[in-house]
């Protein structure tokens, strides 16, 4: 059970995060360090039910991946620590069980979490080879079937640039990511940060938004086919020259009328403006966090990036423009949040 000391007085709270004391309304963390999550990691995983183990067995991992990596139980969610690359437990993800069917993301991340590489012990061994793929189940999945994998933990769009040194000396660099437009996208700007790196396509019967377990679980694919995707792999399309780039009365004629009001609106309402209103937002260098209004967040985690216009929560996932944050949080459609957007008395 997490601490919680409010007025001197101890309360409880019942998920199994680490201790914070509460001030008014602003959480300060006791102790969010590495010597703190390691032995929490391993209390974790000896209470793993023999149900939970049966579960991530149907979701395509063995025993030893399983325990090499501590994956445990905190009686509500299934924790995969998280390492640095000094091999350091940082953070945990939380994961649902399919009895869990309380209000929530399927996967959600600890307190304090932020975008690491999951996989960082494979890198050091420097293999000859390796998959990036997307999301820690996806890359376990990928280990128990005898592949080198590791991820981000921020999901598709959130592979950092200075990893992509790491990986220059490693022969073969394929990746993998989910079938669907935020896969691909996200797969081909990691293939540009790698230039030797190869683009890995699932086949149709995944379905759109298909993964990695659902080739080796959903459809009983073996090693074998996965190495065959792999030899077909193709490197990522060159970035367009410079010169082809169109010119502005050309690029205006090709927008739609919707295309040109959602762009009308995003220079109106920067994203920072909207989520201010919702949220207290703090500097961070040229970005600023804030708690996410997306789940029960103490520590903040979410992220808006001003340059960009994009927000992202490093704890349940979501992430999107400003007409995105105003669709999720006022559970509006697309033309609902636009036409909110759109009013100047917002």
């Amino acid at each position: 059970m997490r601490t919680l000391i409010k007025g001197g007085k101890v309360c409880r709270q019942r998920q199994l995060y680490p201790p914070f004391y509460l001030r008014g309304e602003r959480y300060f963390k006791l102790k969010m360090n590495a010597s703190y999550f390691q032995p929490l990691a391993e209390k974790y995983n000896k209470a793993l039910p023999d149900e939970v183990r049966e579960y991530l067995h149907e979701r395509g991992l063995d025993d030893d991946v399983i325990e090499r990596h501590l994956l445990g139980w905190n009686g509500h969610r299934i924790t995969i620590p998280i390492f640095n690359r000094e091999g350091e437990v940082v953070f945990f993800k939380l994961a649902k069980t399919p009895q869990d069917t309380l209000p929530g993301p399927k996967i959600m991340a600890s307190p304090g979490a932020h975008v690491e590489l999951y996989g960082w012990e494979v890198i050091k061994k420097q293999p000859s080879e390796v998959i990036i793929c997307e999301g820690e189940f996806d890359r376990l999945v990928l280990e128990t079937n005898g592949f080198q994998a590791v991820t981000s933990t921020g999901g598709a769009g959130s592979f950092r640039a200075d990893w992509a040194e790491e990986f220059k000396a490693i022969p073969r660099v394929c990746i993998c990511f989910d079938r669907d437009d935020a896969g691909r996208r996200g797969a081909l700007r990691v293939a540009r940060m790698i230039p030797h790196a190869k683009l890995v396509e699932l086949p149709e019967e995944v379905g759109e938004g298909g993964d990695v377990t659902d080739f080796f679980v959903r459809l009983g694919r073996r090693r074998e086919a996965f190495e065959q995707l792999l030899d077909e792999a193709t490197p990522a399309p060159p970035q367009p020259e410079p010169a082809n780039v169109i010119k502005p009365s050309r690029l205006r004629s090709s927008i739609t009328p919707l295309g040109e009001r959602v762009e009308r609106v995003k220079r109106a309402m920067p994203v920072e403006k909207v989520v201010g209103e919702y949220i207290r937002l703090r500097g961070a260098g040229k970005n600023l966090t804030g708690l996410c209004p997306f789940h029960e967040d103490h520590t903040p985690s979410l992220a808006v990036y001003p340059a960009n216009g994009t927000f992202h929560c490093y704890g349940c996932g979501k992430h999107g423009d400003v007409i995105k944050f105003v669709q999720e949080i006022e559970r509006m459609s697309f033309i609902q949040a636009l036409d909110v957007l759109d009013r100047p008395y917002l």
